[in-house]
């Protein structure tokens, strides 16, 4: 079907805004809307995109989408710098709002729409990637908030399209925003689900809750990242249709702040992904352990890899048992951060997808040329995102990042504690050598609250806090 020639009136989830003051006011992307008529302001990777619209515009007359009929997988981004606010970022004093409008065209299972900022030093090294899918028809608002990472010079704005069904790559974007705020959000959405579940059956339902901290909202508007998986009506019930992973979306009717929450639905025959979860970033060439819980009686299946979004699937290994629940899996080398990776796991009579996750150049003490020297002296840095939770609207998963630096050879220990001094975490235990380091902290499991991280090196200890909101 010639569907470049139909027209499709896709209506708008309207979620109302507020203005809130920041640093700077403006948006800082150059040809936001694609209302030039083109993608100028853009690196069209492929030089497959258009901003032609033979559909319906969230706004305006254009919006972006890759009319190359041949590129499964597909990208254009804008890079921003903001080197100019180096002292803020660094002293852990500025954050970002990144924002737009995505949909799809309407035939099952959906091509994917994909929003993500990247934030990136001098030497283009990638210190955060954060992202949002969507696969639906409708128009629907999605924002990014958090905290800028130290050393920061640059922030990316990606827009990925990856390819489903049909013959062209129908991603489409549009209204896009990102500005800077020397403030931290003050007023946010949490979304959790009914006893702290994160998955239901195929054909069943789960109940969630939204909650506005630091503002009044007096209802929430509900969506559903892949409506085809799941929906959810106007009191946040979620009812599954099939297996698959989807977020859920909750906009605060009168601050505009929006909330979302992971989930998976399984079969009863299925095998549900624990680990990579969204966001997580694996070092090049690294072991990491892959994991996962088994629904009914499977026994055996195959492990696959993806560098595409899932557009196209490597073969990593026979798992004569999945019983099991975990693999150690060497990662491929890589010098460049690769943003759009997903595992499969493909067995007789089905298969499962894991959450996205980054493969980023081997940074065990990164390699940024500031970072490089030794450092003078042993500190622990504040984590970021902070505060973060698995339905925080800065960073949608329960992972956070903790840095430290050491200028000597010495065994370090670094330590997670709850509110009453009780040890929750060991994260690092051994020697180390001088240089920079960075350590994933997943608080999946744990209560909502206040933690403190202790880092001790020889006779030096430092503790910093840190907030984690379920």
């Amino acid at each position: 079907m010639e569907k470049w020639r139909l027209k499709l009136q896709l209506i708008p989830v309207v979620f109302l805004s507020v203005m809130v003051l920041n640093l700077n006011a403006q948006n800082l992307l150059v040809n936001p809307d694609a209302e030039t008529g083109d993608t100028q302001g853009w690196v069209d990777v492929n030089d497959a995109w258009s901003a032609a619209a033979d559909i319906t515009p969230h706004g305006g007359d254009y919006f972006f989408w890759p009319a190359r009929l041949d590129i499964a997988y597909t990208e254009i981004y804008q890079d921003v710098d903001v080197s100019s606010y180096a002292s803020q970022i660094d002293a852990g004093n500025l954050w970002y709002d990144l924002s737009g409008w995505l949909a799809n065209w309407d035939q099952y299972p959906h091509d994917r729409a994909t929003l993500a900022l990247e934030a990136l030093n001098g030497n283009q090294e990638q210190l955060l990637y954060v992202s949002r899918d969507h696969r639906s028809p409708v128009w629907t608002f999605y924002e990014l908030e958090g905290q800028i990472p130290a050393h920061t010079r640059t922030l990316r704005v990606h827009l990925i399209a990856t390819r489903f069904v049909g013959s062209d790559n129908d991603g489409y974007f549009d209204d896009l925003s990102l500005s800077v705020n020397n403030t931290a959000p003050s007023v946010y959405v949490t979304v959790s689900a009914e006893n702290g579940l994160t998955e239901l059956p195929a054909d069943g339902t789960l109940q969630l809750f939204a909650a506005t901290t630091g503002g009044t909202d007096g209802g929430y508007n509900w969506s559903s990242s892949f409506e085809a998986v799941a929906t959810v009506d106007t009191n946040g019930l979620v009812t599954a249709h099939q297996a698959g992973k989807f977020t859920i979306q909750a906009s605060g009717k009168n601050t505009g702040k929006t909330g979302f929450i992971e989930l998976t639905a399984y079969n009863p025959e299925d095998i549900v992904f624990v680990t990579p979860q969204t966001g997580i970033q694996w070092p090049a060439g690294s072991v990491q352990e892959v994991t996962w819980h088994v629904k009914g009686n499977l026994s055996s299946g195959t492990l696959f890899f993806s560098t595409t979004g899932g557009s196209n699937w490597m073969e990593i290994a026979s798992i004569d048992s999945v019983a099991g629940g975990r693999f150690f899996w060497t990662l491929p080398d890589s010098d460049k951060s690769l943003n759009s990776c997903y595992l499969k796991m493909a067995w007789d009579g089905g298969e499962s997808v894991s959450s996205v996750f980054s493969i980023i150049p081997n940074t065990t003490a990164i390699k940024d040329k500031a970072y490089r020297n030794r450092p003078g002296t042993f500190q622990l840095l504040t984590n970021y995102p902070n505060p973060f939770g698995e339905s925080h609207t800065y960073q949608g998963n329960a992972n956070t990042t903790i840095r430290y630096q050491l200028s000597a050879t010495n065994r370090v220990r670094l330590t997670v504690y709850n509110a009453f001094g009780q040890k929750v975490a060991v994260l690092v235990k051994g020697q180390q050598a001088p240089g920079r380091y960075q350590v994933n902290f997943n608080a999946a499991g744990l209560a909502s609250g206040v933690y403190f991280y202790s880092l001790q090196a020889g006779a030096f200890k430092q503790t910093r806090k840190m907030i984690y909101l379920r």
